[in-house]
């Protein structure tokens, strides 16, 4: 995994009942390498999942207040990561599970919920013709946090 330093070990201490709130200082360490221009997969995973989680989630489990400068950058920064990734993301089942599972969970908090639900449906219509039976869990193992979410969502029989 090419991410920067630190990042999974933040990620992992979020994890569990006894989660610490660091994934907003994860989610900077990516937002430093990303604004550097480190455009890897990997990155880009983490970055969205970890920008569409500290707008869905209180500063208590995350780390993140409001009055952060990051909080206001949050949409701007997944809707640029996904879009830099859209075309690639065709043929890549893992990022259309991700990006349209977040879509369809929480569609007006990534921009126009009219486009994000749309997107969902279509990443799934897409993500199902190259993965038939759903995205196997395994995928996610010893990938911080991200990877704990994920692997916990596809498990869910007959899930997104």
């Amino acid at each position: 995994m090419d991410l920067p330093l630190g990042v999974i070990e933040l990620e992992n201490r979020s994890v569990g009942p006894h989660g610490e709130p660091t994934l907003a200082r994860a989610c900077k360490l990516l937002l430093q390498s990303w604004d550097a221009g480190d455009r890897g997969r990997e990155l880009a995973l983490h970055l969205m999942y970890l920008c569409w989680y500290l707008m869905l989630e209180p500063a208590h489990l995350t780390g993140m207040e409001t009055s952060d400068a990051l909080a206001e950058r949050l949409q701007v920064v997944f809707n640029e990561v996904h879009e830099y990734f859209s075309s690639r993301m065709v043929n890549d089942p893992e990022m259309l599970y991700v990006v349209g599972l977040m879509a369809s969970i929480s569609p007006w908090l990534l921009g126009n919920d009219d486009t994000w639900r749309s997107r969902s449906e279509e990443y799934r219509r897409r993500y199902r013709e190259l993965a038939p039976q759903g995205i196997r869990p395994g995928v996610f193992k010893d990938r911080g946090s991200y990877g704990d979410y994920f692997a916990g969502q596809a498990r869910v029989k007959n899930g997104y």
